[in-house]
């Protein structure tokens, strides 16, 4: 009996989640922290909330 050819799975065009920012790459970054923390930082609002503070926070003076 032949096995016939599955059509599910492999790349699609348009397919997965979108970029945050079209002209920037977004890259994963983890980090350790309590649970309690964790439960804070949902209730803040997740990483959006991080990525809107990261954004307003001014830099560092050298």
């Amino acid at each position: 009996m032949e096995k016939a050819k599955s059509t599910w799975g492999g790349s699609r065009k348009k397919a997965g989640r979108k970029p945050l920012h079209a002209d920037e790459r977004t890259v994963i970054w983890s980090m350790k922290m309590s649970e309690s923390q964790r439960e804070k930082l949902d209730r803040l609002g997740g990483a959006p909330w991080v990525r809107e503070r990261i954004d307003k926070a001014r830099e560092p003076k050298e």
